[in-house]
């Protein structure tokens, strides 16, 4: 799940005739969502499994009947913590899934189905979540697959550097453009400044595969001694620190690459203000605050 990023896929059960398989994330994609966990898991069963039905983010991505189902068959959820994932579904299967049972990192699990039949399986991959699930179904539950992936780090916000006035307007490229997408990063960064004070920034970013533009955020007061000087990014290069000089304003950013590169930008009035990027991140987005010039700045980091 979660657009290009890489999983590795293992399954229990069979598949025959009329069996009829189901992909999350395919529904889930045609509709322009790349979930990114698993928030829970909805079962119809007796004996057997007669329906699943899963939830990315909290949004379904269907319920998926077996034509066993009969009206009165009766559901149970196995909802997961915010920071809780699913890490191997174990179980019984033959020519159908007899029984499954879902584990958790917080060491929780529950049991569907109350089969004996079929063999032993377990599907699990050392030190990745199931990412999402692929089910086929016939009369009942004929197999299971889970996509098994990586646990992406959360993305947070940092502190400011800087001031807010009354007369400060907000900008959060994040919340704005890129919540909610797929993979996002930064591509590149522009700072636009006359060698004295920083007027505003741009980040450029990609998410769900494509290039993402919020426009330049820069001040009212921006001069024609004002210049907008660009840093190219990439997967191997990016940004680890963001400190400056403030006063009122921003005087000057500083901008610090993973290649130990450092640029400076603005002038040097003002008092330092210390690098907002945790040690260790990585910097996906901007926000700050603006009214003639910069007024203050804070991105978001993974």
């Amino acid at each position: 799940m979660g657009g290009s990023e890489s999983v590795e896929y293992h399954e229990a059960g069979r598949k025959h005739g009329d069996t009829t398989a189901y992909k999350d994330e395919d529904v889930l994609a045609s509709v322009g969502q790349h979930p990114k966990k698993i928030t829970a898991v909805r079962v119809w069963w007796s004996q057997y499994m007669v329906g699943f039905e899963c939830f990315y983010d909290n949004t379904s991505a269907g319920a998926r009947m077996g034509t066993e189902y009969k009206h009165g068959v009766v559901y149970s959820d196995f909802i997961l913590g915010s920071d809780e994932y699913i890490t191997e579904v174990s179980g019984r299967s033959g020519d159908l899934v007899d029984a499954i049972t879902f584990h958790t990192n917080l060491g929780r699990k529950q049991q569907f189905g109350s089969s004996t039949g079929g063999s032993p399986f377990s599907l699990k991959k050392h030190g990745k979540v199931v990412k999402g699930f692929t089910v086929g179904f016939g009369g009942h539950l004929h197999f299971i697959g889970c996509h098994f992936g990586t646990v992406a780090a959360p993305i947070k916000a940092s502190n400011k550097g800087g001031k807010t006035h009354q007369d400060t307007q907000h900008f959060d490229d994040y919340k704005t453009y890129l919540e909610g997408k797929s993979n996002p990063k930064m591509t590149e960064i522009r700072v636009l400044h006359d060698n004295k004070n920083v007027f505003g920034v741009e980040g450029i970013y990609e998410a769900n595969g494509s290039q993402v533009s919020p426009g330049t955020h820069v001040g009212k007061e921006m001069n024609s001694s004002t210049i907008n000087q660009s840093i190219a990014l990439s997967d191997s290069k990016y940004i680890t620190g963001i400190s400056g000089r403030n006063g009122d304003i921003i005087d000057q950013l500083s901008i610090h690459l993973s290649d130990g590169t450092n640029y400076n930008f603005g002038g040097s009035g003002g008092t330092s203000f210390s690098n907002i990027v945790p040690s260790g991140k990585k910097v996906v987005a901007l926000g700050g605050g603006l009214g003639g010039h910069l007024h203050n700045i804070f991105c978001y980091y993974q």
